[in-house]
């Protein structure tokens, strides 16, 4: 259950990211959910120090994305890896192309994070369909973060 707990939403800056996390945001908040917003300065590094800091004073559970790309993916993973040792369990959202890179990845670093892998492209995409998109996967990334919160 997310009763008394704060999801962090943590936006990677990709192009239409922002659409699918605004209709998540409206999601969980008709369910009763706290809902804050964080945005990473670039989707080609991990979360800066500073930017994983307030996330971990502030949250309870975190969900990043929309990544569909490689480099965008682990650094996704990295993100989660990192919130995860201080405390704050969470899990990322991607494009079905990169499951595989998000396994090898997370071979490679010893950590593998729980991924909600929403249909590619993402690019093409209007902002009706980001809606939907983000409506499709809801039920799924509420099971992710339900699944963490215990």
């Amino acid at each position: 259950t997310l009763e008394g707990k704060t999801l962090g939403l943590l936006d990677i800056s990709k192009a239409k990211g922002d659409i699918f996390l605004d209709r998540l945001e409206e999601l969980f908040s008709d369910r009763g959910v706290k809902v804050r917003r964080y945005k990473k300065p670039t989707f080609a590094k991990p979360a800066p120090l500073k930017l994983i800091q307030e996330i971990t004073k502030e949250v309870d559970i975190v969900v990043e994305g929309l990544a569909d790309w490689g480099s965008c993916t682990s650094c996704s993973l990295q993100d989660i890896r990192e919130l995860d040792s201080r405390g704050i369990p969470g899990g990322y959202v991607a494009s079905e192309p990169f499951e595989v890179a998000a396994q090898s990845h997370g071979d490679a670093i010893g950590f593998h994070a729980d991924g909600i892998f929403v249909s590619h492209p993402i690019q093409d995409r209007n902002i009706e369909e980001m809606k939907e998109l983000a409506e499709t996967f809801f039920e799924s990334i509420l099971g992710l973060i339900c699944k963490k919160s215990t």
